[in-house]
């Protein structure tokens, strides 16, 4: 069984590592989620809220991506019948356009295909430039017309 974080064996080596997230990696997770989504809540007019944060955190599976035993990032996921959704991919600020967002992603769809599922979703504000990396990764905006008008697109791609 593909287990997340295990190195793939069939690709160079990488500096990246992924680690199950415990409850005391949440601070963690919490600050660069926020830091790193923050002005995009500010500007779309929509609120933080630690609470929804500690709740999907609760029901996700959660992984602490490192370089040199260090976090730089992180990945949560939930399966939702045939689908992995990626709740979260980010990345610290220092280690970004270095391959660590490729990196979770196709952890993800290797996850995802061992899983049996047939699709991955995911969400990303409409300003985001991740979004260009889910285009490049075969990720295309998916749902009814009028939910693509607001601030967050919800993307998704086959396994």
């Amino acid at each position: 069984m593909f287990d997340p974080t295990d190195a793939p064996s069939s690709y160079a080596p990488s500096p990246f590592h992924l680690r199950r997230a415990s409850l005391d990696d949440f601070t963690f997770a919490e600050a660069l989620t926020h830091d790193n989504m923050g002005h995009y809540y500010e500007r779309h007019r929509l609120t933080w809220r630690a609470d929804l944060f500690l709740a999907s955190w609760r029901e996700s599976e959660n992984f602490i991506l490192e370089v040199d035993h260090a976090p730089v990032g992180l990945l949560r996921l939930t399966e939702e019948g045939d689908s992995l959704h990626i709740r979260d991919v980010q990345i610290a600020a220092g280690h970004r356009g270095q391959g660590a967002g490729t990196f979770l992603l196709e952890t993800s769809r290797r996850w995802a295909r061992e899983r049996g599922l047939h699709e991955l979703q995911l969400r990303v504000f409409v300003d985001n430039p991740a979004a260009r990396l889910y285009l490049r990764m075969g990720y295309r905006v998916a749902g009814p017309r009028l939910a693509q008008l607001g601030p967050i697109r919800h993307m998704t791609r086959r396994v």
